[in-house]
């Protein structure tokens, strides 16, 4: 079951974004259509063939990691924490 985690910022206009952790059930419904949404095309690319290769096995396991290669992704993206961005606004003041 997912948890939610928190929220992780966009770099330059701050926007947040949900993070979660856990199960994912988007995931399990979707399987490599819940990867291309959240902008993941490499990670969409390969669930489609794991798919294909399983026969659809693959949609049993990647739920189990799909939150967590959502929040790395993020951070790759250069993604701020809440502590990371109330660090870059005071030193943006100072």
């Amino acid at each position: 079951m997912s948890k939610y985690a928190g929220q992780l910022f966009h770099p330059v206009s701050h926007h947040p974004v949900d993070v979660y952790e856990g199960f994912s059930w988007p995931c399990f419904f979707f399987g490599c259509f819940w990867y291309a949404y959240k902008g993941m095309w490499g990670h969409a690319f390969l669930a489609f063939l794991l798919a294909l290769v399983t026969l659809g096995l693959s949609w049993f396991i990647l739920p189990f990691l799909a939150n967590k290669q959502h929040y790395e992704h993020l951070r790759k993206q250069g993604y701020l924490t809440q502590e990371q961005l109330v660090e870059r606004q005071v030193k943006a003041q100072a």
